[in-house]
């Protein structure tokens, strides 16, 4: 009798402990905001009709592409013979836009001309292990999934993906209707938002019309808020190619891989010693560029990524007016014009005013931009410095950067046009950037050397990411020795070396590139993938 009494006691104190531990263990739960990422262009593929390889329309796949080549090379051929490229034109183009760029296309009110399907994730990571935890991929939004779900739980960590065609006020309608049932699922009152590339895009539209209220913090991670010079050229039909350029470019693509880069330093080393070369490449590309660019604006782009509203979001402020002009000298669709221009005045001209007031309001706002790398080689804006693809002065919010392979000059001082505090080294150690211009100098982070929406997931570049989207309060580039607001990411290693300090010194790898730096560049970066292999700290 007495073991049976002792026995109910001590399930009745079990029960009793379990019961008062129950509310604190859901507290510990809801205590953790759950955190949307937010795709950027074509993070997944477009498909007409069911989800699968063989429909998979968008991006092409190489099958595609090299099916279109081999179908070019008679027409190319017969152009050369007669010397008219637009016989090329004649047969190549209509054949590239049938088989690549049809099935993505809109009409002149920005329609969709076919209705695609991309893969969408209504439920948190955790349900789709294949998809994207077991993917191989480590970086672009993928990485970010994959490092935040392995610091806050993937349980806690969603995904926002969507049809990059349409207007962005369509996306944050449907962004609206997701973090409502984000937060009904998590029984949360706020969430997290990580927008990247174009979903920043998406994020500033959502501020505009739905406003701040649920949202407990935001980290801008290399987005197109502000547009990206490089659509801005190319919408003005401004096309430039070199051969420098375009090898930096390669060179740049490759950072960690000691023998592409080997490689393709030698490439460089040819363009370098062999000045009459280049020029006569650039001047054939020239002439081919001036011969080609009205037909493919003509029987290509004018047929598809011209009436797509997604693409208009790109077109920076300086480039908007004169690009519609370019585009359209007879005047375009009026519900088309409306779309692109309710975006553009509405939200990227007022993306600061929208952010400032989302910050006023108590969200907490981090920017992650980088640099290091030169740009896309298919305009004169190429040695603007980059991320690969965005311009760092537009995904930072207004930063002062010099161009690639320069510094801001020996006497450089900060700007300080926004943060004018002395004790503050807004300017980084390199002598590129300076961050005392940005919207949000105290949160606005640089990455060297981090390829567009890069962030690996094993690296130091996660751990940040994972810093900002768990912090309780509103944290700045002091906070923490750890991530301070310049940093040089290896992406040998994936660790991060400081770039902030008082002591501003140019650095020779910085300078414009030549044989004896890309020569140490690779020593370097040899010893340090050796040390990671050896573990030698």
């Amino acid at each position: 009798m007495k073991t049976r009494t002792n026995r109910l006691l001590s399930l009745l104190l079990c029960a009793v402990l379990l019961t008062a531990c129950l509310p604190l263990t859901l507290a510990a739960d809801a205590a953790i905001t759950p955190v949307i990422v937010v795709s950027g262009m074509g993070s997944f593929p477009m498909y007409d009709g069911g989800i699968d390889a063989d429909n998979q329309v968008w991006a092409p796949q190489a099958k595609t592409i090299l099916n279109v080549v081999g179908k070019s090379l008679w027409p190319l051929a017969k152009a050369a013979l007669r010397r008219d490229l637009n016989v090329f034109a004649d047969e190549s183009f209509p054949l590239a836009y049938e088989a690549i760029f049809d099935a993505v296309a809109c009409d002149e009110t920005g329609t969709p001309l076919h209705e695609l399907t991309t893969p969408k994730f209504p439920q948190s990571v955790d349900h789709y292990q294949k998809e994207l935890l077991d993917a191989e991929e480590t970086e672009d939004e993928i990485g970010i999934i994959k490092g935040l779900a392995s610091r806050v739980g993937a349980e806690h960590v969603y995904f926002f993906n969507y049809d990059f065609r349409l207007s962005p006020y369509i996306h944050a309608a449907d962004l609206n209707a997701y973090i409502a049932a984000v937060k009904a699922e998590q029984h949360a009152s706020k969430v997290t938002l990580v927008p990247c590339s174009m979903g920043g895009v998406v994020v500033n539209t959502y501020l505009s019309v739905y406003g701040s209220g649920d949202i407990d913090r935001i980290i801008y991670t290399m987005v197109a808020s502000k547009g990206i010079d490089l659509v801005g050229e190319l919408f003005n039909q401004n096309f430039s190619v070199d051969l420098s350029v375009l090898t930096e470019r390669l060179f740049n693509f490759e950072e960690g891989k000691l023998f592409s880069q080997a490689m393709l330093s030698l490439l460089k080393t040819v363009t370098d010693i062999t000045p009459g070369l280049r020029q006569v490449v650039n001047r054939l590309a020239a002439r081919l560029l001036s011969a080609l660019s009205d037909r493919v604006f003509k029987d290509i782009i004018a047929k598809s990524l011209v009436t797509m509203p997604g693409m208009w979001a790109f077109v920076p402020d300086a480039y908007y007016t004169s690009a519609k002009q370019t585009l359209f000298p007879d005047g375009m669709n009026e519900t088309f014009r409306k779309t692109i221009d309710d975006y553009h005045y509405n939200v990227q001209n007022q993306a600061e005013a929208l952010m400032q007031a989302a910050k006023d309001s108590g969200v907490q706002m981090y920017v992650l931009a980088a640099y290091g790398y030169v740009g896309f080689p298919m305009t004169d804006k190429a040695y603007e410095q980059s991320d690969c693809l965005i311009e760092t002065k537009n995904e930072s919010f207004g930063a002062t950067v010099a161009r690639y392979g320069e510094t801001l000059g020996r006497d450089y001082r900060m700007a300080g046009t926004v943060c004018s505090d002395p004790a503050h080294h807004h300017v980084s150690t390199d002598n590129i950037v300076d961050a005392s211009t940005c919207l949000f100098p105290e949160q606005t982070w640089f990455l060297k050397y981090n390829r567009h929406v890069g962030i690996p997931c094993d690296t130091d570049a996660a751990a940040l990411m994972a810093y900002l989207a768990t912090s309780e309060t509103q944290t700045t580039v002091h906070a923490d020795s750890r991530f301070p607001q310049f940093v040089h990411l290896n992406l040998i290693t994936g660790k991060f070396a400081s770039l902030t300090g008082e002591t501003v010194k140019e650095s020779l790898f910085d300078k414009e590139s030549n044989t004896l730096i890309r020569t140490l560049k690779l020593i370097r970066d040899f010893f340090d993938w050796l040390k990671n292999k050896l573990n030698i700290q």
